[in-house]
């Protein structure tokens, strides 16, 4: 909402340009996103507490790797739209501020656990892991989230994938003034065909036989396409209210939509890995081309209950291993129900003291920093994908 107006004076450009920009503000099925997000981080919850009783297998690998990748295309979709709820591109240093928001969202609480395990001299890896020893190089990479270009081990294993997260905000500026360019869905797709091409020569020189000297420092390229996906989304989504159409497709698929495609791809993903990397594009381009066409749920138990653990679902994907292990390591002569009730309590206790006690007040603090502390935090505010 546009500010109040001084006496005698007239509005000022920049709240006539929020005016003119509210108006023409990109829908996001929010609803939709937030049953999108829950499904993801309980996916990666539940593989990693399969994992813990000893039930690997193929299947349950697939399902956590699933609800990463739903993680990535939900993020930048979500971040697309909260770049253009912040007025970008016409607003000075918008891309200084994309930056600054996210730095304040995603950093606190990776900081406070890696700070945490190492005080408590927590392993990484199952309940059953040793405590190796870590370097101050290691610790220093894993607070910078730069572990894969440091070739550092992870403190925990959810890290991996934030580094890689870091590393995409440098392209989404871009992707965003191509997706709200005329045609901004096609450059989008030519975008991706050109994220996937790199992504194979990247793979190529992976091979033992063409093997590059630091290459494997590079993981990214692997998992831009990943990310496009969701800009694609939010492209077709930015296309769609600009005609004034609206989605045919009936709210209630949606739920039957996620856990096909993920039971889908996953039936292909038992056959052999050999084209993995297709199949998780495959599984992301999905996601991308269907969210602009599922109308967005209507509030019910359903939404409630995804909207919760969307806004939580940061804290349970980094604190989750920590709980496990200490229902499973420090009750191991208990029952099975009471060791995971455990784990269950200990998780959400944990995750509501760290979004009340750490997120939100960072957000708060990126909100100060920029001015914005009577209004309402920007949208990418509850979006970090791990």
């Amino acid at each position: 909402m546009p500010r109040s107006v001084p006496d005698g004076k007239g509005p000022r450009k920049s709240e006539r340009r929020n005016v003119q920009n509210n108006a023409t503000q990109t829908a996001l099925p929010e609803n939709n996103l937030d049953i999108l997000r829950a499904f993801a981080v309980l996916s990666v919850l539940f593989a990693h507490f399969i994992d813990n009783l000893g039930g690997r297998t193929v299947f349950t690998t697939w399902v956590g790797h699933a609800g990463v990748l739903a993680f990535f295309v939900h993020t930048a979709l979500v971040l697309m739209a909260s770049l253009e709820r912040d007025d970008a591109p016409e607003r000075t240093g918008w891309i200084r501020r994309f930056y600054l928001r996210r730095a304040c969202r995603i950093y606190p609480l990776a900081w406070a656990v890696i700070l945490f395990v190492l005080v408590a001299r927590i392993p990484s890896g199952s309940i059953n892991a040793p405590l190796e020893p870590r370097s101050a190089y290691t610790v220093v990479a894993n607070l910078l989230l730069m572990q894969n270009w440091a070739g550092a081990p992870n403190v925990i294993a959810p890290l991996w994938t934030l580094p890689l997260e870091v590393q995409m905000y440098l392209a989404l500026p871009i992707c965003f003034l191509l997706a709200r360019k005329p045609y901004g869905q096609w450059r989008i797709a030519v975008a991706i065909v050109c994220s996937v091409a790199l992504a194979y020569a990247n793979l190529w020189g992976l091979r033992p036989e063409n093997r590059i000297p630091g290459l494997w420092r590079v993981q990214i390229p692997e998992y831009i396409p990943c990310f496009l996906m969701g800009v694609l989304a939010y492209a077709l989504l930015r296309a769609r209210g600009l005609r004034g159409a609206q989605a045919r497709v009936p709210a209630w698929t949606w739920t039957f939509i996620i856990i096909g495609n993920m039971l889908a791809v996953g039936a292909v993903w038992l056959q052999g890995r050999e084209y993995y990397h297709v199949l998780r594009w495959g599984y992301c381009l999905l996601l991308g081309l269907l969210i602009p066409l599922v109308s967005d749920a209507g509030p019910s138990a359903l939404t409630r209950v995804a909207h919760t653990l969307a806004k939580y679902s940061y804290g349970i994907y980094l604190l989750h291993p920590l709980a496990i292990r200490f229902g499973f390591g420090t009750f191991r002569d208990q029952p099975m129900i009471i060791r995971s009730l455990v784990s269950f309590a200990v998780l959400g206790v944990a995750c509501f003291a760290a979004y009340h006690l750490v997120e939100k007040p960072g957000i708060n603090f990126g909100q100060r920093l920029l001015g914005l502390r009577n209004r309402p935090a920007p949208l990418e505010a509850t979006a970090t994908a791990p």
